[in-house]
């Protein structure tokens, strides 16, 4: 019996989810159902191999629905430290927190205790 090489099949199933994001990024405009499918596909090859999928390809679609946000399909919001993102088309919200950089939070701790 041949030994499974684990971290080849990761590496492989990384590359094979960022490329059907992606692909999904430049379907959506064509063929919205087709882009669909991509994500769907992406997401259950990263479920399968327990591989992540890259922060800035996950903001790409809703996570409930996994259509990819295109042009009036969503709306963004800023409110208190986070970005809202509402896919209009099930009405899920994700909410991403706005990271503070090192030299504000360094501002912020000083003019507390002065």
């Amino acid at each position: 019996m041949i030994k499974r090489d684990k971290k080849r099949e990761s590496r492989i199933a990384k590359e094979r989810v960022v490329y059907l994001v992606k692909r999904a990024e430049e379907w959506k405009n064509k063929d919205y159902e087709l882009a669909r499918r991509y994500v769907e596909l992406a997401k259950r090859i990263a479920m399968r191999y327990r591989v992540r999928i890259p922060r800035e390809l996950k903001t790409i679609y809703c996570k409930k629905c996994l259509y990819p946000y295109k042009e009036g399909k969503f709306r963004v919001r800023v409110r208190k430290r986070r970005v809202i993102i509402t896919c209009l088309n099930c009405g899920f919200e994700r909410r991403i927190p706005i990271r503070q950089t090192v030299r504000e939070a360094t501002k912020n701790t000083k003019s507390i205790t002065s």
